[in-house]
């Protein structure tokens, strides 16, 4: 017989990272109601439903996955509130002076940070024979090449598909600077996205060495390996 079980028990979760989790989730929670009722329909909406795929990643993933690190969790509710609810819903872009640029830097180390940890932790299962050196490369590649992706996505959003749900989503453009041309502000981004991943993946690998050379594991590595190693959620009673 096979019976769920989470392979990081909640009570190994320090109890300020719950709590810092439980206030972002609040907060966007409510800022999200907030729109759907009387202001940015669409981006509470994806606020919500952001909100609910953390919250439930067991059903999601098929119980591949049944809790979600906390470290990333926390992470990836930054960049929820501040994309869907501070850029978006209450137009920070269009308000807010390189504020766009914020944007990119977070969203980019964030990208940077939790991939380094990811690919490390496939080294530290014997997965992956790969230098420090080359996985850093690895992941700030992999980064500008995401925010090239990002990019390429927003031009074709704004030449192709807009003009298309105009009508219906007027969401707004999402290429344009208020202090550059548009070739100047995604060559910017494009730097940013650099910069991020750089330090991401840097800052990373510092926390990894640091807490290797405590005789410990990092916590996001360790939950990341527990993830890994955990028979996909399920042990047998």
């Amino acid at each position: 017989m096979h019976e769920k079980s989470c392979p990081i028990h909640p009570s190994q979760i320090p109890s300020w990272k719950k709590y810092l989790r439980g206030v972002l989730r609040i907060i966007i929670l409510i800022n999200a109601i907030y729109q759907i009722i009387a202001g940015e329909v669409f981006f509470g909406i994806l606020a919500i439903l952001a909100l609910i795929i953390l919250v439930a990643p067991w059903f999601f993933t098929k119980h591949r996955i049944c809790v979600v690190p906390i470290d990333i969790e926390i992470l990836f509710l930054v960049v929820v509130f501040f994309e869907l609810i501070m850029a978006d819903a209450y137009s920070f872009y269009s308000l807010v002076p390189y504020y766009d640029k914020f944007m990119h830097l977070l969203v980019s180390f964030v990208v940077g940070l939790v991939g380094m940890v990811i690919i490390y932790t496939f080294y530290a299962l014997g997965k992956l024979q790969a230098s420090t050196g080359v996985m850093f490369a690895l992941i700030v590649l992999i980064t500008m090449g995401l925010g090239a992706g990002l990019e390429m996505a927003e031009y074709f959003y704004d030449q192709a598909l807009y003009p298309l749900i105009r009508p219906y989503l007027p969401t707004g453009l999402t290429q344009g600077s208020m202090i550059a041309s548009p070739l100047a502000d995604t060559m910017e981004d494009l730097f940013v996205d650099t910069l991020g991943g750089v330090l991401g993946a840097a800052i990373g690998i510092i926390l990894i060495k640091r807490e290797e050379k405590k005789g410990r594991e990092l916590e996001m590595l360790d939950e990341l390996e527990a993830l890994a190693s955990g028979n996909d959620g399920y042990e047998k009673e």
